[in-house]
């Protein structure tokens, strides 16, 4: 027992948590990219973008380690590439994930409402917002379990999906889907590339390991199987959702679905409000430490900042997003 609780909070717990973030709201546009692409097309993306990902986020952790003082990314941006690199990514990633996280707030409604009709936007909004901020101010490393529970139900989640979905499947009608179309061969590009993207975790995993003193030799094994693993589970949700939806995959994977087994479209609610949950407190924790480390702002103001930014801006925007 004491071997298993070694191996579980040195490699799988810390896989869980990048994994976390890594799986995101980009899955549910992955089945309708792929069926318009062919399969071929899209499960090669999906194995070439695991691969590129997991020597990037290597590559991350190794920058970190090596790189004496805490900092994040604008930090490690301004050390290695001067002025120019700092502030280009401070456009490039603080202000994206700051926009990121005014996106997730305008998503969460839509799923919110699979699990809950009867409430208003602004108060589906409001709920995942305060669970979503208390993360950022309470801190991960006191809810790591939690978190890697929340990974798990995703992962279940998307197993049932998948089980339902082959049950029902119409081999006849899967046939006649296209394996290769070269007219949208690039298509499934963007989308991998989006839904793949963990680098925002990496810090917060090197974190883990640090405060926990255990041996950082094990963290590029963790960090390519918190890699690996989404793209697992993207494959998983693209064969459910096809499965799923005999008359043809819809842009959003949601709406073309057609069971009638019970709770299923309460279970995607379920699935879509954890994704962009975890999603949010990841990103909102990388945004907050790049203000406090990089910019030696006072932690109560980081906070306060990017607790309410992304808020605001909701509330003074559309509320539409442009596709």
């Amino acid at each position: 027992m004491t071997k298993f609780w070694k191996w579980y909070k040195e490699f799988i717990l810390p896989a869980g948590l990048l994994s976390a973030l890594i799986i995101g709201a980009g899955m549910f546009a992955l089945p309708y990219v792929f069926v318009e692409a062919g399969f071929l097309a899209g499960f090669l993306y999906l194995v070439l973008g695991a691969a590129i990902f997991s020597t990037l986020h290597v590559m991350y952790a190794e920058v970190i380690e090596s790189t004496p003082g805490k900092h994040r990314f604008v930090g490690y941006a301004e050390i290695y590439l001067g002025f120019t690199g700092k502030w280009a990514s401070v456009v490039a990633v603080l202000l994206g994930m700051i926009l990121t996280l005014t996106v997730y707030l305008i998503l969460s409604a839509s799923f919110i409402k699979l699990l809950a009709p009867d409430l208003s936007s602004t108060v589906s909004v409001l709920i995942f917002w305060a669970l979503g901020s208390a993360v950022v101010l309470i801190s991960l490393n006191r809810l790591a379990n939690f978190e890697f529970a929340v990974t798990l139900a995703m992962v279940g989640i998307v197993a049932i999906l998948f089980i339902l979905g082959f049950t029902m499947a119409d081999l006849g009608a899967l046939s006649s889907l296209p394996v290769l179309n070269l007219n949208q061969l690039l298509l499934p590009y963007g989308v991998v590339l989006f839904s793949l993207s963990g680098r925002a975790a990496i810090s917060s995993v090197k974190e883990y390991f640090f405060k926990r003193e255990l041996d950082g030799k094990r963290l590029k094994r963790a960090v390519i199987l918190g890699t690996i693993t989404p793209a697992v589970v993207y494959a998983l949700f693209v064969m459910a959702i096809v499965w799923l939806s005999p008359r043809g995959v819809s842009v959003d994977a949601v709406s073309g679905i057609q069971i009638s087994f019970p709770g299923v479209m309460g279970l995607i609610g379920l699935l879509g409000f954890f994704v962009i949950w975890t999603s949010y407190f990841f990103l909102g924790i990388e945004a907050r430490d790049i203000l406090r480390y990089d910019f030696k702002i006072p932690p109560l103001i980081d906070s306060i900042l990017i607790v309410f930014l992304p808020l605001i801006l909701y509330f003074y925007s559309s509320q539409n997003l442009i596709l």
